[in-house]
């Protein structure tokens, strides 16, 4: 016996829907892997940019350091810039004064000893003004060496912050390309959920044309897919 016409129409509209909602159960999994994928990319590309900005205020804390030795330095070798100029401030009267104790020096014999005194306590003033020279070059070359040093830390640590600088450049291109790659997935599953559409609108057309055939004396004309049955009448659906 021929099933009814509501129960074939039914059974066509239910096999049509199971095979939608399989085809979107597909897509969810597809889309939640994508999705966990997304989520693993950008904790990793978080934790680059962590990284590289520790690594920056690590340089520029070494940095300051450096600064700050410098100017110590600078502040040092000023200070005794000043006191040599004022031991050669010193040394000037004597140098007058040794200049007329030569000049009288055959008037007055004891003149000259004295002169000869002073040119000693000169010779002693030099010796120590020469030895603060020299104790001032070993600082200098000692603080041109721990430049060196710093300037050889700081291109390291530049060296290192361009390869995390690297390192996220990558990991923003990955990010990109699976960007890419969810769009694209987002449009096939627009093509696919279109497919699903005009499959079940097939198979709805198919099956009336079938009970047409079986039943040619029935009227088909309010029987569409878009409609449905409210108190045992076909309408029109609202949507």
């Amino acid at each position: 016996m021929a099933e009814d016409l509501p129960s074939i129409v039914s059974k066509a509209v239910k096999d049509s829907n199971k095979k939608l909602q399989d085809g979107n159960s597909a897509l969810q999994e597809a889309n939640r892997l994508i999705r966990m994928e997304a989520e693993k990319l950008s904790c990793n590309l978080m934790v680059a940019e962590i990284d590289h900005s520790r690594l920056e205020d690590a340089m520029r804390a070494e940095l300051r350091g450096a600064r700050k030795k410098a100017s110590d330095l600078r502040q040092k070798l000023h200070l005794q810039a000043q006191e040599k100029i004022e031991l050669e401030s010193k040394l000037v009267p004597y140098r007058l004064k040794v200049a007329n104790l030569e000049a009288a020096m055959k008037a007055d014999a004891t003149k000259v000893e004295n002169l000869e005194k002073r040119s000693a306590d000169r010779e002693v003033l030099l010796g120590k003004v020469e030895k603060e020279r020299d104790d001032t070059m070993a600082e200098l070359t000692k603080a041109q060496e721990e430049n060196k040093k710093i300037a050889a830390e700081l291109a390291q640590a530049r060296d290192e912050g361009k390869k995390v600088a690297e390192d996220l450049a990558q990991a923003r291109g990955e990010t990109e390309d699976l960007k890419k790659r969810t769009d694209e997935l987002k449009k096939q599953t627009e093509e696919l959920e279109q497919s699903f559409a005009q499959v079940l609108a097939a198979g709805f057309d198919a099956t009336l044309e079938q009970v047409a055939c079986q039943y040619p004396e029935l009227d088909l004309t309010m029987v569409s897919i878009c409609n449905e049955v409210v108190d045992g009448k076909i309408v029109p659906s609202e949507d």
